[in-house]
This record gives structure tokens, C-alpha cells and sequence, in this order.
């Protein structure tokens, strides 16, 4: 009870906040914020009130729509994933569940699409056939193949192609009967930072380290790409026309410059704000290049 009434004290506290804020906004917003801080402020006394539950959720939604949150960003907006990052084909006679950890955990990480697809084959040779093929019937950015390719090589990158084979025969054995799969799996993830240009982590246990042999493939303390490698490879998947899905601010979509027109006084308050600031610095930039080039006509 003591934790409720704390959360909604700071709600409380926050929405007066709010009104406080409100008195120095613009003349053609004023009363909106000020109506709807008054709202947040009586919800929250009455969740105080009758000592009520407030979930999580609804708590991370109101602070995102508070009055003055909605002014700095304009709300928020959701923006679908488009094309497909990773089609993962597994061409095993036995499929395992590596693929659809690794497709799991990369959709929700990544928020962008992953196929897995079941086709068994033989040779290395039908690996990358398959992987070509499933690259191209999917338009995905990057194919990811698992086969039993007999005397292959474990991880087989081939860049220029972007396709990747896992040779699962080559990471069998030890006495666990999980290791096979869960090797499966770091080098999904190895095989996707080398095929989108990531290199060597400077962490000695990150998954993309320098291995010569199961057992320091085992050795690896993770079995994921860490944080700091997905930029790279939201960069790479971008250029093949592959997008994640983003919660972003509609501040965001005006900078970026494909904002729909203000729909709300919020929006309005942040469209004209960024519209100015591009203008302003697109004329600083302009004059500067002006100055410059009477500085080397002089």
C-alpha cells in the first residue's frame, strides 16, 4: 500500500508540475496543457484515494502523454518493419531448433522480420545453392544456411553474396547433447556480424572472438551479438531495403523528413519548431558556403 500511494503521490506531484509548466506555454496551446494536466492531476488523486493498483503499462503510457512530454516530442508513432532482414534456411535431414532461437531472438531484439525456412539438402555446394535461392525468392538482406555439409568448413561467409553456411556436422560432439545446437546458434550470429561487415569485439567473451576449435566456441560466454554490433547491421539490412519496426517520436519523423502533416496542436508545436530550425541552419550552412567562396575569389 505504501509503494501505491508513493507512485501516485509522484504522479500527483508531477501533473501540478505540469500546470506550473503550462502557465508559460504559448498563447494557442495554453489551455489544452492546462485541461489536460488538470485530468492527469484528478486521476491520480483518486488512484490515491482508493489506494488502486496502477499498472505498469498504463503508467509508462500516461508519462509518454503527459502535457509536456506531448510538446517536446508531438506523441508518439509506430512504424511497421518492412522487407526482410534474415531469411535462416535449415537443410538439415534433422532440423533442430537453432534456427528459430536465432530467428527469435533476432526479431526481438532487432524488431525487423526473419523467415525461417525448412528444405533438407546434402553438400556444401547445395547449402549455397539453397541459400541463394532462399535470398532470392525472399528479397531478404541476408541468408543464413544450415546444413550437414560433411567436410566443409564450420562457418562458410561469403560477403559479396551475403549468405552464410553453418556446417552443422563440423560442431558435433562432447558429451552434452545440447552443445551441437547451441553452437548452431553462436555461429548464426558469428556468420551474420562477418556477412554485414562487423569485425573481431574488443570483449574477450563477446560471440564474435577468434576461434580454433569447439572448445572455444564452447568457451564463449554468450551466445548473442551484443548491443553495440546492431547499428552496423540495421546499416547493411537498410541498403537491400529491409527496416525494423520503431516506436519513435513525431519529432523524430519531421527531422527525418517524412512526418505526415499535424494532425493535433502538439504536432503543430513540434512541426513548426523543427521546420524553423532546418530553415535556420539550411541558411547558416549557405551563408557559410557563400563565405567561403568570396574568401577563395578574393
Amino acid at each position: 500500500m505504501k509503494v501505491i500511494v508513493c507512485i501516485a503521490a509522484a504522479v500527483v506531484a508531477t501533473a501540478r508540475f505540469a500546470l506550473a509548466g503550462a502557465d508559460a506555454a504559448g498563447p494557442t496551446d495554453v489551455e489544452a496543457i492546462k485541461a489536460e494536466a488538470r485530468s492527469d492531476a484528478e486521476a491520480a488523486l483518486k488512484v490515491q484515494e482508493n489506494g488502486g493498483a496502477i499498472d505498469a503499462k498504463a503508467r509508462r503510457e500516461a508519462a509518454l502523454n503527459r502535457p509536456e512530454v506531448l510538446r517536446k516530442t508531438g506523441g508518439f508513432l509506430d512504424v511497421p518493419a518492412k522487407g526482410t532482414a534474415i531469411v535462416v534456411l535449415d537443410m538439415r535431414a534433422r532440423p533442430g531448433g537453432a534456427c528459430d532461437q536465432f530467428a527469435t531472438v533476432f526479431r526481438d531484439l532487432s524488431k525487423a522480420r526473419v523467415d525461417v525456412v525448412r528444405k533438407p539438402g546434402a553438400d556444401d555446394g547445395a547449402a549455397c545453392a539453397g541459400a541463394r535461392s532462399a535470398l532470392a525468392s525472399t528479397g531478404a538482406a541476408f541468408a543464413l544456411c544450415v546444413a550437414d555439409a560433411g567436410e566443409a568448413p564450420a562457418l562458410g561467409v561469403y560477403p559479396e553474396e551475403r549468405i552464410v553456411v553453418v556446417n552443422a556436422s563440423a560442431l558435433k560432439g562432447g558429451d552434452d547433447p545440447l552443445a551441437p545446437e547451441v553452437r548452431v546458434v553462436k555461429e548464426l550470429w558469428r556468420g551474420l556480424g562477418f556477412v554485414a561487415g562487423l569485425g573481431y569485439a574488443q570483449f574477450p567473451n563477446d560471440v564474435h572472438q577468434p576461434v580454433y576449435s569447439l572448445a572455444e566456441l564452447d568457451a564463449l560466454e554468450y551466445q548473442v551479438m551484443q548491443p553495440m554490433h546492431f547499428d552496423g547491421v540495421y546499416r547493411q539490412m537498410g541498403r537491400f531495403g529491409a527496416t525494423r519496426a520503431r516506436h519513435i517520436p513525431y519529432r523524430l519523423a519531421v527531422f527525418e523528413g517524412w512526418a505526415a502533416s499535424p494532425t493535433n496542436e502538439y504536432q503543430r508545436i513540434v512541426w513548426d519548431e523543427v521546420k524553423a530550425w532546418q530553415a535556420t541552419n539550411a541558411l547558416k550552412k549557405a551563408s557559410a558556403a557563400f563565405q567561403a567562396m568570396l574568401r577563395r575569389s578574393l
